[in-house]
Formats: C-alpha cells, structure tokens, sequence
C-alpha cells in the first residue's frame, strides 16, 4: 500500500469537484486535507459531504484558495475552478510545489496551455489533466481490443459528447468559460479518439452555431477531424438535446475498422463488438462511480510512483489545440491546421 497523498480539493464552480470529493474520501490512496471556495452555497455544500462522511472535523475549510495552496501539508490538489481559473492556479500550485489535477479544459488559450504544461514540468510537479471517460469500464475494454488488434486498423471514428441538462452560470458566460459546446465538450471526444487510433489530430473542420436558446456561446456543433495515422474522426459536442431526454448527456463511439466495428455508451453501458463473422453485446459493466474513483486512485499512484498519469498535462493541451481550431475553422469555414505540443 503506498503512502495517502495528501489531496485539497480547489473550487467548486465545476461540479465534478463535488464527485471527486466523494471519490477523495473513498480512496484509500488519499488523504483529504482540506479544500477552499469563495462562495458561500458551493462550500456549504460541499462541508455537507464532508459531515455526511465524517470528516468534517479533520478536514481544513478555506474561503482562499491561495490561502490553501501556501499550506505545506498539502501534496496536491484538485482544480474544479471555472475554465479561465485554471491557468492561473495551477501556476499557483506548481509554484507552491503541488502536484496538480486540473478539470478539462487545460485552459482557454493554448499559451496558457503551454505555460501550464512547462510550469508543472520546471517545478517537478504531476499535472493531470480530468479526463474521467478515459476510466470508463467500457472504454477501457475497447481501447484494450483496438490495442490487441482484434478487428485490425483503425479507419474511423464516430463520437457524440452531447448534453441534455441546460447548462447555466458560468458555462454560458464567455469571460468565465472561454466558449460554449465547443470548448466544453470537444476535449472529451477528440481525447478518445487520440487515445483509440494512437494519432493526434492533423486538421480539423468545425460548424458551429447558437440555434436552441438565446445564449452568447454557441450550443451546437458537428466537427470532422483527420489523424496522422489517416483515421478521419467525428465529432458531436452539442449542448442541444431537449431537457426532456432520457438522461443528462452521453458519451458514445463507433469504432470502423478492417474486420469490423466497435461500439460503446458510457451512460447505457453498452458495448458492442460486430465482427465480419459474428455480432455479439459485450457484457455490461458499472462505470458511474468506478470512473471517477479510478481517475483519482490513477492520480494518486502517478504522483506516489513519480510516473505519468494517463492523462497528463500534454494531453490537455491537445484538447485545447484541437478546440482552438475548430473555433478557427468555424470563423472561417475553411479546414484548419492543428499544432502539434512545441516540443515534438
């Protein structure tokens, strides 16, 4: 058993933060030291888990999260701020000598991308980007086959990251998130299919539009993406299903490949696997609380080992260069160049 690394959880303004508290204190591997938020209801409601796991008197309450981060017992911390937040903690918390996860996206600019990524790495500190779905049952069982080789190369790639609930807040506010379905969304598909074909993104295509409420970020989007490896990817990021839909979003795929299709839906947890002699359903598998545990106990042996997390600060940045783009490329109408992290 390895040594709990001392976890603070910073901001609540995205609400995964409140999943990873519960996942912090199931894990053995962690110990929650404290976490701070400004604002009064997100805090209160987040001391209400730590009374509901008994913790709360053990666990420091901030109302500063510089306050916390100049703490010497914490070892690393949890970053759930608002997108355009991000750059400026984690700079904070490299400098304080904190190993860091950070909610998707990495940031709002690849520059801050790019000084988060050098930061973390001059300071000798983990930083990880939040890319739960990676830990998914499911999808952990297609990347495994597509590895082996099962039904041969990968051709293309078909993802929806789409949502049903109506975002609010500072979702919709573009000072604080940095844009709308796009940004929030397209770092989850694009991180998949990098992650399935082994590839990173060589163009991307992007239409982009307001069309179902009267917000100042766009709430729909379809992106093509073309791999280096020759795959073509597609992307549905929208934000546009009616509140009435049978569950609060999705994450699904369609692998194509020589001998067959793979595909998968986190929230049904369905996986099916149609070869060209046989189609058979994959068991189904639990992933609501194994995903976001798996994410945390990932970080935290990454951090006790001094090894990479599956997720790491680069693949971040890839999500951000790929969003970068297809904002450009829905400006312009045009395909667009995806850069590739400076030092490759």
């Amino acid at each position: 058993m390895i040594k709990p690394v001392r976890i603070a959880a910073i901001s609540f303004d995205h609400g995964h933060q409140y999943s990873y508290l519960r996942a912090m204190l199931s894990i053995p591997d962690l110990e929650l030291v404290a976490i701070s938020e400004p604002n009064h209801e997100q805090r209160v409601r987040a001391e209400a888990m730590l009374d509901e796991f008994g913790v709360r008197d053990s666990v420091r309450v901030f109302s500063n999260h510089e306050e916390l981060i100049s703490c010497d017992d914490v070892d690393a911390v949890s970053i759930c701020s608002a997108n355009v937040m991000h750059h400026d903690l984690v700079m904070l918390a490299a400098d304080a000598g904190k190993h860091v996860l950070c909610e998707k996206p990495l940031a709002t600019s690849l520059s801050d991308a790019t000084a988060m990524v050098q930061k973390c790495a001059e300071s000798g500190v983990t930083l990880a980007t939040a890319y739960p779905v990676r830990h998914a049952p499911q999808v952990w069982d297609v990347r495994a086959r597509l590895a082996r080789g099962e039904l041969g190369k990968v051709h293309s790639m078909s993802m929806t990251n789409v949502l049903g609930a109506r975002p609010r807040g500072w979702f919709i506010d573009p000072a604080k998130s940095g844009g709308g379905a796009i940004r929030d969304h397209i770092v989850h598909a694009t991180d998949l299919m990098r992650w399935f074909s082994g590839s990173e993104v060589q163009q991307v295509y992007c239409e982009a539009d307001t069309l179902m409420r009267d917000i100042p970020v766009e709430d729909t989007g379809l992106l093509i993406e073309v791999f280096a490896s020759g795959a073509i990817g597609t992307c549905d990021p929208s934000w546009n299903r009616p509140t009435t839909w049978r569950k609060w979003g999705d994450v699904t795929g369609r692998i194509m490949c020589d001998h067959g299709v793979l595909e998968f839906d986190i929230t049904d947890h369905a996986i099916q696997i149609t070869s060209s002699d046989v189609t058979r359903p994959h068991a189904e598998v639990s992933f609501a609380a194994s995903m976001n545990e798996a994410l945390l106990r990932d970080f935290a042996v990454a951090v006790f080992e001094g090894r990479e997390p599956c997720a790491t600060g680069k693949d971040g940045w890839a999500g951000v260069a790929s969003t970068e783009a297809a904002y450009l490329s829905a400006k312009t109408q045009m395909f667009v160049d995806v850069p590739s992290y400076p030092d490759a």
